[in-house]
């Protein structure tokens, strides 16, 4: 009965900020694990492993969904490796940047198509949520990212994914 009546008697919400804080150790212990087996930077590594857990992963997934129907359409293959390549920088997005070249015939026709269908959309959403993120201080680093997405959503064709 000792035992039960401590436990009773913590609040609600310092029980949150534990396991918050414990979720915060936990995500930094294996970022800087990731970071010593790969030889790659910590803070970017950090970066990564938040928001692959807290962002990343579900726009990945969303996208990884979008790329396969695509592809299962023969003639929609090039969006649906669009919509791959939206996944790989959706997941791990610190440390890459969206490289853009000159577009030409084809691939200009498909980004006009791509803005058209919603391309647009998304982009203006990565933008307010940047902007978002950016009035605060501590996730500017994400909101960063977010604008640095929403320029390869808007224009993903013709372009590819390098390191910063």
């Amino acid at each position: 009965m000792g035992g039960n009546d401590f436990i009773s008697k913590i609040p609600n919400w310092a029980i949150g900020l534990i396991i918050a804080a414990v979720v915060v150790v936990i995500l930094v212990i294996l970022a800087l694990l990731i970071s010593l087996a790969t030889h790659k930077k910590f803070l970017p590594t950090l970066g990564n492993v938040f928001w692959a857990v807290f962002i990343g992963w579900e726009a990945a997934l969303i996208y990884l969904i979008e790329g396969v129907i695509c592809c299962i359409v023969i003639i929609f293959i090039p969006i649906g490796l669009q919509f791959f390549k939206l996944a790989r920088l959706a997941i791990w997005p610190f440390g890459y940047k969206p490289v853009f070249t000159s577009l030409n015939g084809f691939k200009l026709f498909l980004n006009i198509v791509w803005i058209i269908i919603g391309g647009w959309e998304n982009a203006v959403v990565c933008f307010i949520a940047g902007g978002i993120c950016c009035v605060t201080v501590v996730l500017i680093p994400c909101g960063l990212q977010l604008f640095k997405f929403g320029r390869l959503v808007l224009l993903p064709l013709g372009s590819s994914i390098e390191r910063a």
